[in-house]
C-alpha cells in the first residue's frame, strides 16, 4: 500500500513553504503531464512551463523564485530535485523487507556470524563469513567462505558474493549481481589458452550501490576496489584489479578492463568502454558509447571512439558535416583546372 501525507506535513518534512491548499492529501509522485489531484509533481522551470499550467497535480515542488499560479498548490523549496528524492521516499510503498532472523531453509555455516542480520529463504553463507547487524539477505543469495559484509546492507535475490570478498556498511547490491568471480586472465602457449589463476579479492567500500546483473571481478593478486559512495548501474563489467574512486557514476553496459584506475567523481555514461591499464583523473566525464584508449587527466570531458576531448570531437563533427560540400567543391575545381589546362594546350 502507498503512504499518504497532507501537503502541510510534506512541506514540513522537506523544509518547504506552502502556497495554496495545505490540507490536500497526497498519495503518490508523478510527472506534471500524468499527475492527478492525489499526486505530487515537480517543476524545474524552462520549457516545462506549459506542462505546469496544464497539470492537474495536487501539489507541485517548485523553486523559490517560481511565480505562483492562482488556484494551484505549490511547495516552495530551495532545491526541488533534492526535495523530490525525499518526497519519493516518503510517499513510496513500504520496501520489501526480510523478516528478522534466519529462515528455516537457509544454510548457514556453523562458524558464520549473522547475529542481528535478516537471512531470507534458501540463502547460503559459507564458513568463516560475517554478516553485520541490520543487513538483509534476500532469497537465494550465496555468500562464500570468509566473506565480510558490514551493517545495514541490502543484498537482493540471487546475488553471488564469492569467497574472501569484503563489503562495507550500507551497501546495496541488486538482483543477480556477481561480486568476486574470477577475473578474465589467460595466456596463449602453443595455440592453447592457459588460465591465469585469480587469487585476489574484492573490497567494496561504504555506501556503494551496484545494479542488477553487474559483475565485479576479483583481482589476479591484490584487490579490485570500489570506492565509497560510488553508484554502478545494471549490466556493468568491472575487470580484475580495477580501482574505482569515490563517488563515481558508472552507467549501464559500461565495460572497465582490468587494472584500470578511476579517480574521484568520474562519470562513465552508457556503453562506455575502457581498455586495460588506463588512468582517468578526478572528475573525468566520458560521454555515451565512447571508447577510451589513453590516460585522461582530471576534469576532461571525452567523447567518441577512440575518445578525444569533447571540444575537439565537436570540431571534427562539424568538419565531417561539411565534407559533402567540400567534395562537391573539389570536383568543380578539378573540372575547372582541367578546362584551363586544356585551353592552355590549345593556345600553344
Amino acid at each position: 500500500m502507498s503512504r499518504e501525507l497532507t501537503v502541510a506535513d510534506l512541506a514540513a518534512a522537506l523544509g518547504g513553504r506552502v502556497e495554496g491548499n495545505p490540507a490536500r492529501v497526497l498519495r503518490r509522485v508523478a510527472a506534471l503531464d500524468n499527475a492527478g489531484p492525489d499526486a505530487l509533481a515537480w517543476f524545474l522551470g524552462g520549457r516545462h512551463q506549459a506542462a505546469l499550467e496544464a497539470s492537474a497535480a495536487g501539489a507541485v515542488l517548485v523553486q523559490l523564485d517560481t511565480p505562483h499560479l492562482p488556484g494551484r498548490t505549490f511547495v516552495y523549496v530551495a532545491d526541488p530535485e533534492l526535495a523530490l528524492c525525499e518526497a519519493l521516499r516518503l510517499l513510496a510503498p513500504p520496501p520489501e523487507r526480510v523478516p528478522a532472523g534466519v529462515h528455516a531453509t537457509a544454510v548457514v555455516a556453523g562458524d558464520a556470524v549473522v547475529e542481528g542480520a535478516a537471512i531470507g529463504p534458501h540463502v547460503v553463507i559459507g564458513p568463516g563469513s560475517r554478516v553485520g547487524p541490520g543487513t538483509e539477505l534476500h532469497a537465494g543469495v550465496f555468500i562464500g567462505g570468509d566473506v565480510t559484509i558490514g551493517r545495514d546492507c541490502v543484498i537482493w535475490p540471487n546475488v553471488v558474493i564469492r569467497e574472501r570478498v569484503t563489503i562495507g556498511d550500507r551497501v546495496v547490491i541488486h538482483a543477480n549481481a556477481t561480486i568476486g568471480a574470477d577475473g578474465f586472465g589467460y595466456i596463449n602457449r602453443r595455440g592453447r589458452q592457459i588460465k591465469v589463476p585469480q587469487v585476489g579479492t574484492v573490497h567494496i567500500e561504504d555506501d556503494v550501490e551496484i545494479g542488477a546483473n553487474t559483475a565485479v571481478d576479483r583481482a589476479k593478486t591484490g584487490v579490485t576496489r570500489i570506492g565509497r559512495g560510488t553508484k554502478i548501474d545494471n549490466l556493468v563489467q568491472i575487470g580484475h584489479n580495477c580501482t574505482i574512486g569515490e563517488d563515481c557514476i558508472i552507467v549501464a553496459q559500461c565495460g572497465v578492463s582490468g587494472s584500470t584506475s578511476l579517480g574521484r567523481g568520474v562519470v562513465l555514461a552508457g556503453q562506455v568502454g575502457l581498455i586495460e591499464h588506463l588512468r582517468l583523473g578526478d572528475g573525468v566525464m566520458v560521454m555515451a558509447q565512447s571508447g577510451v584508449t589513453r590516460d585522461v587527466p582530471s576534469g576532461v570531458v571525452m567523447r567518441g571512439s577512440p575518445a578525444v576531448e569533447a571540444r575537439a570531437y565537436a570540431r571534427h563533427e562539424a568538419a565531417a558535416r561539411r565534407l559533402p560540400e567540400f567534395i562537391k567543391q573539389m570536383r568543380e575545381l578539378t573540372k575547372r583546372v582541367a578546362r584551363l589546362e586544356s585551353s592552355a594546350d590549345h593556345r600553344e
